[in-house]
């Protein structure tokens, strides 16, 4: 097989050919891919493009058929470049000739190492999974079992590991008294641990920002953006949420905590918005099956806090007799031990890395 490697900027042809390699190599029902968001990063048009500039990479066969694709993502303010959006068949000598151009751009940028699969943005998305792959919900990364392997061989090396537990149906008779006591115990402290209602989710949603963006900022690839661009990124998930599977913690009436977890709508959120879709994910909401908990962030200042709203989420999942999944959680954080006794199995990702000679 013949392998030509290009850049390209604004040339339609090529942005048609880097967004049709995910359809060759996903079936329907696994594709996470939103073209209209891809199409976006390439043109410079997304709401975060002004942050960086990107650089992106098709290896094409003799046929001009995409076999590999990737982009690059470089700030002005970091020596690590970011490769994302990668996709490819199983084909070494593909994937080499993709991460040396990416290396030698990088390299050109003045960049020192390279880290990835990041998306463009920690706020789009970032993550090889690599176990596990007979299950799925939505917000995960997807990707094909072989990716990591592939740039392990060039050279990369796992930089973060990250972890998913999948929960069993928490029976009505379940109890843990540690985590009670603590929810207990933060009620009388004068905590509040509520859900949002159709009133206060907007206002929810700009007190997550104010928490989030301090208590992420550790994380790799992150970035900070505005509050306006952050509301405008996840606003969607006003439409996903069902209430009582969010919750806020409010200490004086300032806000401390939260917890975000939507039904699991698999890929149904990432296809075209036809009515009949729109008419599964309208069921989804409404008779969920199981239950993806997104995202969760603790005021470090209200320690044990944690574990009282994940007290909380576990009496809803005990009503609603679901099952759950607790989503992307980085190595080293304290929630991936909550409720040990519950999980039943465990999904593995990762981040990789590698210096530039």
């Amino acid at each position: 097989m013949s392998l030509n490697i290009i850049t390209f900027t604004g040339e339609e042809h090529y942005i048609r050919k880097f967004l049709e390699l995910p359809d060759k190599l996903y079936s329907r029902k696994e594709i996470m891919q939103k073209p209209e968001e891809e199409r976006q990063i390439l043109t410079g048009t997304h709401i975060l493009s002004h942050y960086f500039t990107v650089f992106p990479f098709l290896v094409l066969d003799e046929k001009d058929t995409p076999v590999s694709r990737a982009l690059l993502t470089v700030y002005p303010d970091d020596t690590d470049a970011f490769l994302g959006f990668f996709e490819s068949e199983n084909n070494e000598e593909a994937v080499s000739l993709l991460l040396q151009k990416a290396e030698e751009t990088a390299r050109a940028q003045r960049c020192c190492r390279i880290v990835g699969p990041v998306d463009a943005s920690f706020f789009i998305r970032y993550r090889f999974k690599v176990s596990c792959f007979d299950h799925t919900y939505t917000g995960e990364p997807c990707n094909k079992e072989y990716y990591a392997a592939l740039w392990q061989k060039a050279g990369y090396e796992i930089s973060e590991k990250y972890y998913s537990n999948h929960y069993r149906i928490v029976e009505r008779s379940h109890s843990n008294p540690f985590y009670a006591s603590r929810l207990a115990g933060k009620l009388q402290e004068g905590y509040r641990i509520v859900s949002p209602t159709k009133e206060t989710v907007d206002s929810a949603l700009n007190e997550v920002y104010d928490l989030l963006i301090e208590l992420y900022r550790d994380f790799p690839a992150y970035k900070r953006i505005t509050r306006e661009e952050f509301v405008s990124l996840y606003s969607y998930l006003k439409r996903l949420i069902r209430y009582p599977m969010v919750k806020m913690a409010y200490y004086q009436e300032q806000a401390v905590g939260f917890f975000i977890s939507i039904p699991d709508y698999q890929n149904m959120v990432y296809q075209k918005l036809t009515p009949l879709n729109i008419l599964r994910i309208l069921f989804t909401r409404t008779k969920p099956k199981s239950y993806v908990m997104l995202y969760m962030g603790i005021d470090s200042a209200h320690h044990g806090l944690g574990k009282a709203m994940a007290e909380a989420i576990k009496e809803e999942l005990s009503a609603c007799g679901l099952p759950s999944v607790g989503a992307l959680i980085r190595q080293g954080n304290v929630n991936k031990d909550y409720f040990k006794e519950l999980i039943d199995y465990e999904y593995e990702y990762v981040l990789l890395s590698r210096t530039l000679p």
